[in-house]
């Protein structure tokens, strides 16, 4: 027996959380570029580094709450969200920073709109209602508040034209035309057979497995695995590796152009441990973007006690 390590901070759970129960997934064709056995791929390296805008969210449960409406009961959440993109500029930069505050509330209950007073200010929290009564379901909701501000921001991106690659940091839950990947840091499915499977211990930096392709549909994408940084003798096979995909709209030859054009990009932004808890999938930018994002969501403690004051005047009223 063998044992490794996983480089990621153990508060950031592990970089690969694979679940051998989750089912294929539909549509899954690992033969869509090369039928026979896989090797790695190399790519040819890039003379001048692409203008890369990537674009990240961060989200926070301010409050989780109970909503009542007669007899009715359900979960829900005051949470805050942030998106913005950062820019591969010289000098970098961040932008088209949004931040958003949603009420969800469970058991599709609706609520009227919420504005806490903070510091002088009013803070707007919009209120939307989720069918499912999940302790989990406002937090999709949340999630998917945010999810909706970052397609919203890739395509005004993607729109201007000054961006020669955008990445959006995780699923690619939206399908935009143009030059637009998700990467994928934590691996928490299997998508390869045991033999196919295999070339992932054997790629080197900037190398990247043959696509494949999964969904159904307006769902079909193509995918693949690349090698952002090389590995320790003790970290394990998984570390340094990131999953990406493509809408399939755009062909597999567009998805080879972009799949060989993040592997000559991507891993001059990897992050390196000691400077990142989640090096080296967290880019460099991402990790920056996070920080802002994070900064522009507001001190939650002034928050958690507006909300507060906000319920107790509420009790005092009824």
């Amino acid at each position: 027996m063998k044992l490794r390590i996983d480089p990621w901070d153990p508060e950031y759970g592990a970089s690969a959380e694979i679940d051998p129960e989750l089912e294929q997934p539909v549509g899954l064709d690992l033969t869509a570029e090369v039928e026979g056995i896989w090797e790695p791929i190399d790519t040819q390296p890039l003379g001048t580094l692409p203008c890369c805008a990537f674009v990240d969210g961060v989200r926070r449960i301010d409050a989780r709450l109970f909503a009542e409406d007669g007899d009715a009961q359900a979960p829900a959440l005051a949470g805050s969200w942030a998106v913005g993109s950062a820019w591969s500029t010289r000098p970098p930069r961040i932008d088209g920073v949004a931040v958003g505050r949603e009420l969800v509330i469970g058991g599709g209950l609706v609520h009227p709109p919420l504005a806490l007073g903070v510091g002088g200010q009013q803070l707007p929290f919009e209120p939307s209602a989720v069918p499912g009564s999940g302790p989990l379901d406002p937090l999709r909701g949340l999630q998917n508040a945010m999810r909706e501000a970052e397609a919203k921001l890739a395509e005004t991106i993607l729109g201007g034209g000054g961006a020669e690659l955008v990445v959006s940091d995780g699923p690619l839950n939206y399908f935009l035309q143009g030059p637009a990947v998700g990467m994928i840091k934590r691996q928490s499915r299997s998508y390869l057979d045991p033999a196919r499977g295999a070339i992932i211990a054997k790629l080197a930096p900037g190398q990247r497995t043959p696509i494949f392709k999964l969904g159904e549909q307006r769902l079909e994408r193509y995918s693949w695995y690349l090698r952002l940084a090389g590995q320790r003798p003790i970290d394990g096979a998984m570390s340094g590796v990131v999953r990406l995909e493509v809408a399939a709209v755009g062909g597999l030859d567009e998805a080879q152009r972009l799949a060989d054009l993040t592997s000559a990009a991507l891993p001059r932004f990897a992050s390196q441990p000691g400077r990142d808890p989640r090096a080296p999938q967290n880019l460099y930018p991402v990790g920056a973007l996070e920080d802002r994002l994070r900064h522009r969501l507001g001190d939650e403690h002034l928050i958690r006690r507006a909300l507060e004051v906000h319920l107790y005047s509420e009790v005092q009223l009824a």
